[in-house]
């Protein structure tokens, strides 16, 4: 019984110590990101202060960052590249179109080429038969002749 009271009591004093460690740890890793933080926020302050020297040395009328004219006229250009665009897609869609007249024409033009080729089969059997025939009737004429001159 000693000894689970010893085993309890000395649980009950690592315990709060080892959470002490980890807190120490934790607030260890949290002050590094702090300072990282505070160096990130100063490092962008030194940035803003710099594109506000350069602004105020900038007369009104030159561009800053390459950006010249009003609000205005930057409308005017995105008008005209919506218009532009506009365009491009009426093209494309008639394109299209034409693309599939044209898918159905060649597939039109390819069944009559079928059709023509199928008649032009039948027409060759029918010459096959008919040269048959003439040569039938070639041999029953030399026949005859032989016939006749016998």
């Amino acid at each position: 019984m000693k000894q689970v009271v010893v085993f309890i009591c000395v649980v009950a004093l690592v315990f709060p110590l080892a959470l002490a460690g980890c807190c120490r740890v934790q607030m260890a890793d949290l002050q590094k990101e702090l300072e990282r933080t505070r160096t990130e926020r100063d490092d962008l302050k030194a940035q803003l202060d710099a594109a506000m020297t350069t602004r105020d040395r900038v007369p009104a009328q030159e561009p800053v960052l390459g950006i010249s004219g009003s609000l205005s006229e930057f409308q005017k250009q995105i008008d005209a590249f919506v218009s532009f665009r506009q365009e491009l897609q009426r093209r494309e869609d008639e394109l299209a179109k034409l693309r599939q007249a044209a898918l159905a024409e060649a597939k039109t033009a390819q069944e009559r080429m079928d059709a023509l080729g199928e008649q032009l089969l039948a027409e060759t059997e029918k010459v096959i038969q008919l040269q048959g025939q003439l040569k039938e009737a070639q041999s029953a004429i030399v026949e005859l002749q032989d016939k006749l001159q016998e």
